[in-house]
């Protein structure tokens, strides 16, 4: 397995330039309160800020839980420094999110009202759906950001089609 996770200060991930973002991570974070957690979002937030550095203004964000609604809520944090940031929601079906435990239900909601854009791919559930949600997010992105510790995942297949496109990833 393929497992090149570039240093952040490498060069050649600031030299060239981008539009958009996509983001790909676990639903399963460490404990919020937890060193682990707080080099993530620190990871995190350096490679947004890099990417907007770079000129990125399109961050596309898939909604989950976990790691997707912490990028989104980052993407948001740095809109406010940013004003041109645009958070993008691409999300795999209406009915997305029903489910979630009320903290992650709120939080989405939260993130469809402040986002410029939201897409849904399609009017139900079907199985595969969230696969071609991968896969559009990287369709629409010129960098892909992931936290990436394990495989078989979705995560690991979203990286593997930016992979085929051959866009950069950056691991946080």
């Amino acid at each position: 397995m393929w497992y090149d996770f570039p240093a952040m200060d490498d060069p050649i991930l600031n030299s060239t330039p981008i539009r958009s973002v996509c983001f790909t991570g676990h639903r399963e974070l460490p404990a919020s309160r937890s060193p682990d957690y707080r080099r993530l979002v620190a990871n995190a937030t350096a490679a947004i800020r890099r990417a907007y550095e770079r000129g990125a203004r399109r961050f596309y964000c898939g909604g989950a839980e976990g790691f997707d609604l912490l990028a989104g809520k980052l993407v948001l944090l740095e809109r406010s420094r940013h004003p041109d940031m645009q958070l993008i929601l691409l999300l795999p079906f209406t009915g997305f999110g029903d489910r979630f435990n009320a903290q992650d239900k709120a939080e989405l909601q939260r993130q469809k009202k402040a986002a410029e854009e939201m897409v849904f791919l399609s009017a139900h559930f079907f199985p595969g759906c969230m696969a071609i949600r991968n896969r559009q997010l990287v369709e629409d992105a010129d960098l892909c950001i992931a936290y990436l510790t394990h495989s078989p995942s979705g995560t690991a297949q979203t990286v593997g089609f930016a992979r085929e496109k051959g866009i950069e990833v950056i691991y946080v």
